[in-house]
């Protein structure tokens, strides 16, 4: 098994080694100061879920799972958390290791978290990357030769409702108000800004059925093979992927959607949190070659008639012109993505944006990102 590229010999001096499950505590308060500094619910249910979730996953490896820097004392000071996941790439197999919390004691000198970030140089058998990047995990990425996936950055928004839309806007930056009374303004003013609604057409070249969790498990692996570079899940693998995603409570209700051709043969496949403020956090969609349009037109329509106030999610590269065609539609910066690699297979996918990452092969669906507040 390929290890972190930190020498053996120099781990002693840097202070940088494997993390234990001992080490959670410590990690736990270390979450808590860097991202959680007014949590109430940070606690040994924390403690827990992070076992299970970097300790229970099902390629973990000391090698190459999360890393802690210690400080003179014995004390942890910084830490990076990784979740691996195995890759393919042009018929060839590449450890992939996602990078979650990334945290250092905010009075601290820097120098834990550069050496923790020396751990992460490009190396030819493993790929290093985040879709969550902080900028200052951003400029720690780009010293050490990382490469910005910009398109994979982006997040897009399709309004449904706009006055429901602006209210849980308001409501979730003003808390105070009150999510209730915010939606009930809403819907009494969505009259008054009405937006064009998605038409289905005559004759549609897709249909969109909710689906069980044991069929989308067999569905996924079959259309992440378009990608030049993507996770090499089994179907175990993903099954305890979903169950994860779906423990988010926190996130919504996930759910999954087939996407069926004019004949009812599969063409495609969506998953996505119905969250409590009325709006749709789309995970991935997938489709065969040919069919991405029609999948995207397709899901937008199933989320729009079922009531959603807008649905969300991040831009994958081949699904962006589809995406750009529609009304209402709003792109941003929502994350920095970035990966290190020196394999030359892996760098070609990245170059020609054909790699499967975000959304389900990354931390949005973790309770990491969405709970513990």
């Amino acid at each position: 098994m390929t290890r972190i590229s930190t020498p053996a010999n120099d781990i002693k001096s840097r202070r940088v080694r494997a993390m234990h499950i001992d080490d959670i505590p410590a990690v736990r308060t270390l979450f808590q100061r860097v991202f959680r500094p007014h949590s109430k619910s940070c606690n040994k249910t924390f403690d827990q879920y992070f076992q299970k979730f970097f300790f229970e996953s099902p390629y973990y490896d000391p090698a190459i799972g999360s890393v802690v820097h210690e400080d003179e004392h014995g004390e942890i000071d910084s830490a990076i958390s990784v979740l691996p996941i195995p890759y393919r790439v042009n018929g060839q197999s590449i450890m992939g290791r996602l990078l979650c919390a990334f945290m250092m004691k905010p009075e601290m000198s820097p120098r834990g978290a550069a050496e923790l970030t020396l751990t992460l140089r490009p190396s030819e058998k493993i790929l290093n990357f985040t879709d969550s990047a902080a900028p200052v995990s951003l400029k720690h990425s780009e010293a050490i030769g990382g490469i910005t996936l910009g398109t994979h950055g982006l997040g897009w928004t399709r309004i449904f409702r706009a006055a429901s839309y602006v209210a849980s806007y308001v409501a979730e930056r003003r808390p105070i108000l009150g999510g209730w009374a915010t939606s009930s303004v809403g819907r009494m003013l969505n009259p008054l800004f009405p937006i064009p609604a998605i038409m289905r057409a005559a004759k549609p070249r897709a249909n969109v059925k909710e689906i069980a969790q044991d069929e989308a498990i067999s569905l996924v692996p079959g259309y992440l093979q378009s990608y030049l570079a993507h996770p090499a899940w089994t179907e175990s693998d993903i099954n305890w992927l979903f169950l994860m995603a779906s423990d988010n409570q926190a996130a919504g209700t996930l759910r999954f959607c087939a996407i069926n051709d004019r004949t009812g043969s599969p063409s495609g496949f969506f998953c996505y949190y119905v969250r409590s403020n009325g709006i749709a956090e789309v995970l991935n969609i997938l489709a065969k070659a040919g069919m991405e349009k029609h999948a995207v037109d397709a899901m937008l329509l199933h989320l729009q008639d079922e009531g959603h106030v807008a649905a969300q999610g991040r831009v994958d590269p081949r699904y962006l012109n589809a995406l750009s065609q529609q009304s209402i539609m709003f792109f941003r910066l929502k994350a920095n993505v970035c990966v290190a690699t020196a394999n030359a297979d892996m760098l070609n996918a990245v170059q020609r944006n054909d790699i499967f990452i975000g959304g389900l092969a990354g931390e949005s669906w973790s309770r990491l990102s969405t709970d513990f507040y």
